[in-house]
């Protein structure tokens, strides 16, 4: 079962030699990699300290983290609240974590619940050091008590539907909810209260565990690990979150969405059943007294989805791994003979009948609207005329369709797959297609090419359910979506597969409807060649922040709105690049080859301005660093060697070319015209300028000649030295090297100063985090 991890502050610890806050119990089979992520994870910082001996206004701290060990994933329940003083009179607290693996989950209620009612957790800890038992199963199991209706969002927000709204993609991806102070355990019980919602008669155990989440952020951790963050005003965490310009969501701010979620937050339910022992083997049929006698299904929108019940006693249909159709079990004793034919024949003729009625009603509805051509996929469209859009919040209307939008950038359109973990709409249509709650007529399924909006788009056939795999197809594309790996492992991609007549388009997108609004929400996948993309949609420059034209800041809100709100980057991120027009060629992004730790990201927000000011601290900065550089450049080796005022010293040897190379050339130079009988004479030059190493010992051997050889003058060529170290020749070489570097990069700086004023638009680009300077242009914006 559970692995347990306390840590706290003790005179002594689990492990011989420790002392001060470690680990001081756990249990003997805990994985030794996973104890200093969780004692990595175990920091607390009091909020008033002078209160520390009481405990006082200082926060207990709920969270739970899934944490990848080399690539196994262990679900993290963390409890950690203040305890006083400890045997040094010192601050101290206790951690006390609870670790699950996968396989554990479907047996237990959610994590939140756990957190919440689990009476196992410790406020303090006395006693030796030890190693913990296991921890009684029954006791988590007992944590799943029913939190419904939302009474604490109801108490804190005004309306318990508002506990539907953590489960909207906005919250999803990650939000900071601004909390009020010493909220902790309200916060605990409204993500109680949320993540109900996602099993509310015990068929899903598996779903509250993809939702990560603190009841209070404290400065040290990592937001990333959580999606949903409680933050309060004026605490260490709230002033970096400030920083980082990220937005704080107000609980009484979160929306409500147009789900029956709403609805059953709003209403008392049954709490769900206990969690199984054990969980049945997938072929076993459930026991007659544990059946319904109506089989309820729930989609993620929280509807209910009713199977009508059995018409025969004991018959259950059942599709057999790879084959397709149906296969008839009977369990009764009592059929026999005639009874079990004219059975199945009942079942099957209930079967055709159904069908029928689907295809009747589907024949009823509204017909599709009409593509804009006679073919779903064309060949690539021409470039799209240079006319600018209008600057008004219309131009974002044709963006827009009736559900979210899920973006791919793939390398491959005939061959991708698909991160099916942050589509949860596309998940309860495979779970219902694949339990046959959802039958072809019941999906309403358009494609269209080459566009990054929602046009209408020609209809496909949806295929009947074969081999768990989703399949459409319409004149010119046939796709497929093969989710058989993805019911086995809920964390593995989808595999999509799609063929193109006569050519793979530069983009083509899916919109998914229903004939009826309890089959599921309306969405649309786009996906899109990031190899050889459509042509970028064309707005006013006034959609963004740009203070060489004029600013309507109602329109760049609108535009963030629309992003944020409409569209999920399935990979990449949103950014707005500025590109040079003008060139041979086409465009270029201004910073396509700008080193890549100092690549300006500019987020949804592009101040030239603030660029332009960079770049001329930058060039500032870099100005000072090579004046630096060069100062310590004139030692008068050519005076030390009486040779003639040319070579008095490598400044006046080398004039304005002052490069590593003509150091070298100079130290040569002054051993040729030395006298014969000259130290220098001794030093060898014959080695290869372009090997470092063969360089540093050279000049290496050269100072020891000098050292030798000029006892009186080497104080003062040591003060002259640069780079950190007494050997004034090699010092003096690598400061070289690194005034060469210094002066390209001011060069680029002036470079990138000239081509600001020549940026011809600005576009918002699919950025790929893992390649610097690749981006596919989605929207780009120009004109006034």
């Amino acid at each position: 079962m559970a692995w347990q991890l306390i840590y706290t502050s003790a005179p002594r610890g689990l492990l011989s030699g420790q002392s001060g806050f470690c680990t001081v119990a756990r249990n003997s089979d805990l994985r030794e990699a996973l104890v200093p992520r969780l004692e990595q994870i175990s920091s607390y910082h009091y909020l008033r300290v002078a209160e520390a001996a009481t405990a006082g206004r200082n926060p207990v701290i709920s969270a739970f983290r899934v944490l990848d060990l080399r690539g196994a994933k262990y679900y993290v329940l963390t409890r950690i609240q203040p305890c006083g003083l400890d045997f040094t009179a010192r601050t101290n607290h206790l951690a006390h974590h609870l670790i699950f693996q996968a396989e554990e989950l479907a047996r237990l209620p959610s994590p939140a619940s756990i957190l919440r009612r689990w009476p196992g957790w410790l406020a303090s800890w006395q006693g030796e050091p030890r190693l913990l038992g296991e921890v009684d199963a029954a006791s988590l199991a007992a944590a799943g008590k029913n939190s419904l209706p939302a009474q604490t969002w109801a108490a804190l927000t005004g309306d318990a539907g508002r506990a539907a709204g953590l489960l909207e993609s906005e919250c999803v991806r990650g939000c900071y909810l601004l909390s009020p102070a010493g909220s902790e355990e309200q916060v605990l019980q409204m993500y109680c209260e949320t993540l109900q919602l996602l099993n509310l008669n015990g068929q899903f155990p598996l779903r509250p565990w993809r939702h990560t989440f603190t009841s209070f952020l404290q400065a040290e951790d990592n937001p990333n690990d959580f999606q949903w963050r409680a933050c309060q005003e004026n605490t260490p965490a709230w002033r970096q979150a400030l920083t980082r310009s990220a937005p704080m969501l107000a609980l009484r701010s979160v929306r409500l969405p147009a789900n029956d979620l709403v609805k059953k937050a709003r209403e008392p339910s049954r709490p769900p059943p206990p969690p199984p022992a054990a969980l049945p083997a997938a072929n076993d049929p459930p026991a007659p007294e544990q059946r319904p006698a109506l089989r309820l299904r729930r989609d993620a929108g929280g509807r209910d989805v009713s199977s009508p019940p059995p018409m025969v006693e004991n018959v259950r249909l059942k599709r057999p791994a790879g084959q397709p159709g149906f296969r008839v079990h009977i369990n009764s004793a009592t059929l026999a003979g005639l009874g079990i034919f004219a059975a199945v024949l009942v079942v099957l003729a209930l079967i055709k009948s159904n069908s029928g009625n689907r295809a009747a009603e589907q024949g009823r509805q509204p017909p599709p609207a009409e593509p804009k051509s006679s073919s779903a996929v064309e060949p690539p469209p021409k470039a799209p005329a240079d006319d600018t859009a209008a600057a008004d919040a219309k131009s974002l209307d044709d963006l827009v369709g009736d559900g979210p939008t899920y973006i791919l950038a793939a390398a491959n359109v005939s061959d991708f797959t698909l991160p099916i973990d942050s589509i949860v709409r596309l998940q309860n249509l495979l779970h219902r297609y694949d339990h046959l709650d959802l039958v072809p007529g019941d999906i309403h399924l358009t494609v269209a090419a080459d566009h990054w909006d929602s046009p209408p788009g020609a209809p496909m056939n949806v295929a009947a359910r074969t081999n768990e795999c989703f399949a459409a197809s319409t004149p010119g594309l046939e796709c497929r979506f093969d989710y058989a790996n993805w019911l086995a492992s809920p964390s593995a991609p989808l595999r999509c597969h799609a063929s193109f007549k006569p050519n793979a388009p530069h983009a083509f997108s899916m919109h998914f409807g229903f004939s009826a609004s309890a089959g599921g929400d309306p969405f649309r996948l786009l996906i899109v060649n990031k190899t050889n993309p459509p042509h970028p949609l064309r707005l006013a420059r006034t959609f963004v922040l740009d203070n060489h034209q004029e600013v309507d800041a109602s329109l760049a809100r609108a535009m963030r709105e629309c992003l944020k709100t409409n569209f999920t980057l399935l990979t990449g991120h949103w950014q707005l690049q500025p590109w040079l027009q003008g060139r041979v060629g086409g465009s270029r992004y201004l910073y396509q080859d700008w080193p890549p730790n100092e690549t300006p990201l500019f987020g949804c927000e592009l101040d030239f301005d603030r660029i332009a000011k960079r770049l001329q601290a930058q060039g500032e900065g870099l100005e000072q660093k090579e004046a630096a550089l060069a100062k310590p450049l004139g030692a008068p080796l050519g005076a030390f060697l009486e040779t003639n005022a040319d070579l008095a010293s490598f400044p006046a040897y080398a004039s304005n070319n002052l490069t590593a190379k003509h150091f070298l050339d100079y130290l040569a130079a002054l051993r040729e015209a030395a006298p014969k009988k000259s130290w220098i004479k001794k030093w060898h030059d014959d080695f290869d300028s372009g090997q470092p190493e063969a360089v540093a010992g050279r000049l290496q051997e050269l100072y020891n000649i000098w050292t030798d050889a000029q006892p009186a003058n080497q104080a003062m060529l040591t003060v002259a030295c640069a780079g950190g170290t007494t050997n004034y020749f090699f010092g003096t070489w690598r400061s070289l090297k690194e005034l060469e570097e210094t002066r390209d990069r001011l060069d680029l700086v002036r470079k990138r100063q000239a081509e600001m004023e020549q940026v011809g638009f600005v576009a918002l680009c699919i950025a790929d985090p893992a390649r610097a300077g690749e981006a596919v242009k989605m929207i780009r914006f120009e004109g006034p």
